[in-house]
Order: structure tokens, then sequence, then C-alpha cells
């Protein structure tokens, strides 16, 4: 059974209570005498009876109902004026439901929100449910908001409109709504402006600092280039989750685009922004980042990229098909070998030896020696017992005889020794390590026999120590990172080159990539169709190729950036660019 409120119940007793009242409202009048049949009564002929008789207007239950239904709208009680109008449209005809429409909107406009959102959801209401949906968008919007909660009615307004929109195409109140929701969605997104999220003081101030002259020169450029004013809105997080949540309500106050950010802490800020609905570009390369929203985005070189750009071009460029990994039997190092194995797998490459050193010794001659097949150790109840020669040797008389068969035995130890001269086996060595451990290692590669393969390393192998402290061990060098000032791309050059003049210094990765995010979120904002947050989210995730400083970008549906990074070998004491 349907619960009827108070309200309702009392409307009904009313309702009963009118109607009883017209019916016998002559009961308390005094009682005039029967007129005889035939005589009309003093002063007034039987024509003139018949025609104030006509002339008396008939009261319908739609006009009792409505003059109700107005008097507690006068009252503020909208909740009973709007049950006394549905139940009057109920009872409405056709030519009478457009006057009625008129009365009920009235009530509606000035009906708070919540009552209107209570009316809706009632089964069997009669008044028309777009006309309450319409009004309710439309009350929203102009209703105060919660202190603490700044845009929440608004957004809930855009929300209900575009519901209406969706519904009810052909409504005469559509041009209406879409006009509202135009201006709304431009009230809440300032598609000039982004934020930024950047540890600015405290112990990683300086990677915050270098991430922010790229992006600060990407304004720049495109201010000019565009005729235009773009935006920067900064908060510093400090490295501190906490500053990073206040930090990402703050822009959104501001009604920013989007943000970049922040380098660390990033799971809680973007869980926050996810919450607001914010598209959120990090410049992280956890690969879950992006995974915890829709609205979150990540943009750094992340090892994935690393091992895809080695493997692409050692086995379809170079043809190579037998690799061996060396690695240190540490975290880093075992998610390289993993990643490299997997790749190799996917090109139906051989790997022919996988090694892992301990990171904290200098001494790599046993895995080196494993890897080559020199390293057999043998038992000792395997090694044959020493029988020495059938003669004696004695150095101090010096006798002919002795030194001949001294002689002998050392020709015939040289023969041996360049017949057991080692064959590598494979085409190509990847060895996931820093620099420090480079240098080391390279040399005792090449003292052990183990040369003319390629080297392969990831982005830590871009450092100058490489070129000084591994001369003339460094050939054949092939090395991935994520940005390179001095490539051939004329992108990058041009990038390299105002970046230099500004600052006084050569850019490097971070600098790059903070540059080429700011100008894929204002690029991507700028286009005509971008009216909101959720339509620039949209954009970043349909699969738009970024043409950059490090190289073309594109995001998956998933938020993820992916790019073919650079290449690079050591050719006479400096790093050179491989082109494809």
């Amino acid at each position: 059974m349907k619960c009827e409120t108070p309200s309702f119940l009392l409307y009904k007793y009313l309702i009963v209570c009118i109607t009883i009242f017209c019916l016998s409202a002559c009961t308390g009048l005094p009682v005039k005498p029967p007129i005889e049949k035939g005589k009309a009564p003093d002063g007034v002929v039987d024509e003139d009876k018949e025609k104030l008789e006509d002339e008396q207007p008939e009261i319908s239950m739609i006009e009792i109902l409505s003059a109700e239904a107005q008097k507690f709208s006068l009252q503020g009680n909208y909740q009973d004026a709007l049950f006394i109008y549905n139940q009057a449209f109920s009872q409405a005809t056709e030519e009478e439901k457009p006057q009625l429409i008129l009365q009920i909107e009235s009530v509606l406009s000035k009906t708070p929100t919540k009552t209107i959102e209570e009316f809706i959801d009632i089964k069997n209401i009669q008044i028309p449910r777009p006309l309450l949906l319409y009004w309710l968008g439309l009350n929203y919007a102009l209703e105060k908001e919660i202190e603490g909660t700044p845009d929440s009615n608004v957004v809930k307004s855009k929300e209900i409109l575009e519901t209406f929109l969706s519904q009810y195409p052909d409504h005469p109140y559509y041009s209406d709504a879409a006009d509202l929701v135009d201006v709304i969605k431009k009230s809440l997104f300032n598609k000039d402006t982004i934020g930024c999220l950047l540890p600015l003081t405290g112990k990683y101030a300086i990677f915050g600092q270098r991430a922010l002259s790229g992006i600060q020169l990407a304004i720049q450029k495109l201010s000019k280039k565009y005729s235009r004013e773009f935006k920067l809105i900064i908060k510093d997080t400090q490295a501190d989750p906490d500053l990073a949540i206040e930090g990402v309500k703050f822009l959104h106050q501001r009604k920013v685009a989007g943000i970049i950010g922040p380098l660390l802490t990033v799971n809680q800020a973007g869980l926050e922004a996810e919450k607001l609905q914010m598209p959120m570009i990090a410049l992280t390369q956890k690969n879950d980042f992006p995974l915890q929203g829709d609205y979150l985005f990540a943009n750094f070189i992340t090892p994935e990229m690393q091992v895809q750009t080695l493997g692409a071009y050692l086995f379809k460029e170079l043809g190579i098909q037998k690799v061996a990994i060396l690695y240190p039997n540490e975290k880093y190092g075992r998610k390289y070998m993993e990643l490299f194995w997997d790749i190799v797998d996917a090109y139906d490459g051989e790997i022919v030896g996988v090694e892992a050193y301990d990171g904290t010794k200098t001494d790599f001659a046993d895995p080196i020696q494993k890897l080559t097949g020199q390293f057999f150790p043998v038992p000792d109840f395997l090694k044959p017992e020493f029988i020495g020669p059938d003669y004696d040797v004695n150095l101090h008389e010096g006798e002919p005889g002795d030194l001949y068969h001294l002689d002998t035995e050392s020709k015939i130890a040289e023969k041996d020794k360049e017949e057991e001269k080692i064959v590598i086996d494979f085409q190509a060595l990847f060895i996931p390590d820093s620099p420090s451990k480079i240098n080391l290692i390279l040399p005792q590669l090449a003292f052990n026999d183990a040369k003319e393969m390629y080297l392969v390393g990831t982005n830590l192998w871009h450092h100058k120590s490489l070129l000084t402290d591994s001369k003339g061990y460094n050939k054949n060098a092939i090395i991935t990172d994520g940005f390179f000032d001095t490539s051939q791309n004329p992108v990058t050059a041009e990038f390299t080159s105002k970046f230099t003049e500004l600052f006084n210094t050569a850019p490097k990765f971070l600098e790059a990539i903070s540059y080429d995010t700011a100008s894929i979120l204002f690029l991507t904002a700028m286009d005509e169709s971008i009216d909101s947050r959720e339509t620039l989210k949209d954009a970043l995730q349909n699969s738009r190729i970024f043409t950059g400083v490090t190289g073309n970008t594109i995001f998956d549906k998933n938020g993820a950036a992916h790019r073919e990074l650079f290449l690079m070998t050591i050719k006479k004491g400096k790093f050179i660019e491989i082109s494809r």
C-alpha cells in the first residue's frame, strides 16, 4: 500500500470539506417561503428569473483545486501546492491543461530543489516529468551554494539539464536548456588556464623548479604563437600528500582546465582529482596511476617504453637473434631483466645467457665468465693427480737440457691458450645499471675477451661519465632515453636552443617532458569542440598524436602515454643520435 504524507492527507480532507461546503452553503441562510407554481417573486418576472439563472457562472472542480493550490503557494507550502495541482492536472481536459501548466510552473520556479526531487520520485505523478526535470535543473543553477562545496549546485544543474536534453529532444524548452548548459560549462571551465602541482620548496625543490622552467617556456611560446594569454596557476606541494590534495581543491575552485603534476604523492592527489572530475597529467612512471580513475593520465619515461624501443631497434632494424642479460640482483635490475626477456620473446629472439651480480661488489669476473662459457669450476675429487716431468729442473744450475724442456712447455701452453680462445655466442648484451657500475663492468668484459657484441643500456647510461671513465670500452653501445638535447629533430633542436637562451643551461628530460605536457593540455583545450573538463578528458583519450620535443606522444584509453624514445651510441667521445 502506498504511504501518503500527512500534508497530502490534509489536502484530501480539505477537498472533501470544500465540496461539502459548496453543496450545503445555503443551509445556514433564512428559508424563503415556497413560491407558488406559476407565480414569480415580488418584483421579478419569470423571464428575468430565467436570465439570472443562465448568467450564474458554474465553478469547476479544476478552478476550486487551483484556487486552493494558490493559497498554499502564497503561504510558502510549495509541496502541498504541487500535490493539489497534480490532482487538478489528472482531472483536467486537454483544453484546461495549458493554463494549468502555467500555474504549475509559477509554483515550480519558487520550489526548493529538495522538494522537487522528492516530488519527482513519487510514483504515478501526473505533472509532466520533463517539466519537473527542467525546473529542477534550472533551480539548482539559481540556488545558493552550500558552504565548503563551491560549484556543486551548478555542476548538479548541468547534469540534470543534460539528462533533460538527452531524454526530451523535442520539448519546447530544449533550446533554453541547451543554452543554459553552455553557460554553465563556460563558467566551470577556463580553457586558457591550467594548474600546476610541483614541489617548489623542500627536499625535492630542484626537481620542481626544473619542471616549472619547461612549463613556463611552453606557455611563453604558445601565447606568442596564438596571440592569446595562457595562464598558469601554481601550487607548491612540498612533496606533502596533504598539501597536494589541498592544491587540487584550490585549482578546482579556480576553474582550471586541467592539472600538470604532481611529481610525487601522485596517488593521493589523483584520487582527489578523480573525485572532482579534473583531468590530471602526472609526471610519473607508475603504470598503475592512470588506472585509478577516468580523469587521470601519466606522461613520463617508463621501463616499458625503454625495452620496447630497444627491442624494436635490435630485432627489427639490426636483425639480431641472440642476446644475453647481465643484471644487478636488485629491484631495478630484476625489473628490467624481466621486461627485456619479454620483449625478446615478443620478437622471437633467443636468450642464450642470463646472469645476476652483486651490485655492492666491484669484481664481476664470475658472472661475466659464466656468460662467456669460461667459468667451469671442477670439484676436487675430479681434479687429475699432477704428475711431474721425468727430468729435473734446476734453474740454479741452468743446464741446457732443462731449459729446452721449459721452452717447449711454454710454447705448448701458448698454443693451447690460442685454441681455447672464447667464442661469444650472443650478438648483444643488455646491462641495466648505473654508470658507476657500467664503468667497472665494461673494462672487465674486455679483459675476459667478451668483445665485439652490442652493449645495450637504459637511460641511466646517458651520462657524461660513461664517455670519460669507460673510454675505449664503450664501443658499439646502444642507449635509449626520453630526450636528447643534440637531436637533429627540428622541434627538439628549436626547444633546446630557446631553453638554453632563456635559462642559460641545456634542458634535460624533466624540463622537456614538462614542456610537452603543458603544450598537450593547452593545445587540446583550444579545440573548438572542447567546452568542459569531460570533453577535454575524452579528447586526450581519443588516440590523438601529439608531436613534441620528446617525440610523438599518444595516450591510450586508460590514460597511459606511449612514445618511441631516442636512441644513441658513442663515437669519438660523444653521444651520437642513431637515426631511424
